[in-house]
Parts: structure tokens; C-alpha cells; sequence
């Protein structure tokens, strides 16, 4: 099965190998694994901060391929919403599902395949966007805020290890990339792809978009810088996205 179709049927990309590192250099080396010991079993977020976290998050989904994708989201501002560029290919209508139960429709407007991020736009939703970390240190903590059933959220914590560059075949691709990433100790499941990891000032770090089966308690995220990498190549509201 090629890259592109695993991440078509899945909303997290399930990889056997993929290259880690540090920002130094490309390493051809299985991921690091983690393990679930070395998962934090608690967030730290206050219950204030919770609630204004999960009402700026979202399930996004549809069907596409003959099949359902469903991934996670979050606010970027009022009508905006961040995921992973892999949760919507083929999706013909995209719908948003917010935590007071609602759903809405998505347009995409930004799509980088590079980076695996897509930006959608929903028309009046009037969201209260989450603010974007300038950077995230080794170590840092926080809430992985993803829609594993894309109606309701299942919030997990996690702890980034390092900054990595991983090398692999973005979707739509055949020729692999090299993504500047985070490693997480994180339990990342189907469903969290375009997850928010927010820190503990309220602050999205990044936004997940694999695991690894090399062992239990390994996910990676796009650094949060990438979003601002997106939002500087424009929006366009006839953007044409990859078919199945």
C-alpha cells in the first residue's frame, strides 16, 4: 500500500519507519521509541482553560474514497479552522463538528502537502481562536485536544521529547519531504490527526499528524511555525483539492 493511500483510510498515518532526528541532520533510523511508561497521565490545564480549549476545537469529517475520514481540528480565528491536509483529501463536503454540537460545513482555502496542513473556512461561525506558540522547548507540556470519533473530543496529555525533521512522502506525493516536526510521548490514536497539542498557557505548539508503530506512546506534530508558513502563501476559496 503506497504512502498516499495509507493516508486516505486513516486519519492518523500509521508509519513502520520513518526518518528522525534532531534539527542537525536526516537520520534513515527507526523512530525513537518512547513507550507508555513515559506518558503523562495528567495535563495540568485548569478546568477554565479546558472549557475554552474544547470550544475552540473541532471533529472534522466526510466521506471520501467510499469511505468516512474523520480527523480533528481547531480555531486558527472566527471563521477559520486548522487540520491536516491527509484528513480531507477526496472529502467532496467537509463538515465541522463543534463541541456544542453542532455541525457546520468546511471550505478549504490553504492546502500544503509538505507540511501536511490545510486551513478551512466556515462562513459566520464566530469561533474564539486559539493563539499559535512562537516555539515549543524539549519538554514542554500540555493537552492533545483530538476528535477520535469526530463527534466528541477525547483529550489526552502529552510531553514533547525534541524537535525532529522527518523524512517522508506527504500525501498526493511520491517523492519524500523533509518535515520539520515534534517527537511526542503521547498516546495518538485514529481520529487525532490535525489535533492540537496545547500547551500550558493556552497556546497551540502544533498539530499532530502521525504515530508510529514502532512502539506505544510515539506520536509527531507539525511545529506550529509551519501554520504561519500556510498562511503566508494565501487564501484561495477555489482552491481544487486532490481526488482519491
Amino acid at each position: 500500500m503506497t504512502a498516499s493511500a495509507l493516508y486516505r483510510r486513516a486519519a492518523v498515518l500509521f508509519i513502520a519507519l520513518i526518518a528522525a532526528c534532531g534539527d542537525d541532520g536526516i537520520s534513515t533510523a527507526t523512530p525513537t521509541t518512547i513507550g507508555e511508561s513515559a506518558v503523562l497521565r495528567d495535563h495540568g490545564l485548569s478546568d477554565e482553560l479546558m472549557a475554552e480549549i474544547l470550544s475552540a476545537t473541532f471533529g472534522v469529517s466526510g466521506v471520501t474514497c467510499g469511505r468516512l475520514s474523520s480527523g480533528s481540528g481547531f480555531a486558527l480565528s472566527a471563521t477559520l479552522v486548522v487540520t491536516n491536509a491527509h484528513v480531507i483529501i477526496g472529502i467532496e463536503e467537509i463538515r465541522v463538528h463543534t463541541f456544542e454540537g453542532e455541525t457546520l460545513t468546511g471550505v478549504p482555502v490553504a492546502f500544503d502537502a509538505d507540511r501536511d496542513l490545510a486551513i478551512l473556512e466556515v462562513d459566520g461561525a464566530g469561533f474564539v481562536p486559539l493563539p499559535i506558540a512562537d516555539h515549543a522547548p524539549d519538554g514542554s507540556t500540555g493537552l492533545l485536544v483530538g476528535w477520535e470519533s469526530a463527534l466528541f473530543p477525547n483529550p489526552t496529555p502529552y510531553r514533547i521529547e525534541k524537535a525532529v525533521t522527518v523524512r517522508i512522502v506527504p500525501v498526493g506525493g511520491t517523492e519524500p519531504v523533509e518535515r520539520p516536526a515534534y517527537l511526542l510521548a503521547a498516546e495518538v490514536d485514529i481520529g487525532d490527526s490535525g489535533a492540537a497539542l496545547v500547551n500550558q498557557q493556552g497556546e497551540v505548539e502544533g498539530v499532530v499528524f502521525a504515530t508510529s508503530v514502532a512502539g506505544d506512546g510515539v506520536g509527531y506534530a507539525v511545529r506550529s511555525s509551519a501554520i504561519a508558513d500556510v498562511i503566508a502563501k494565501g487564501f484561495d476559496p477555489n482552491l481544487t483539492i486532490p481526488t482519491c
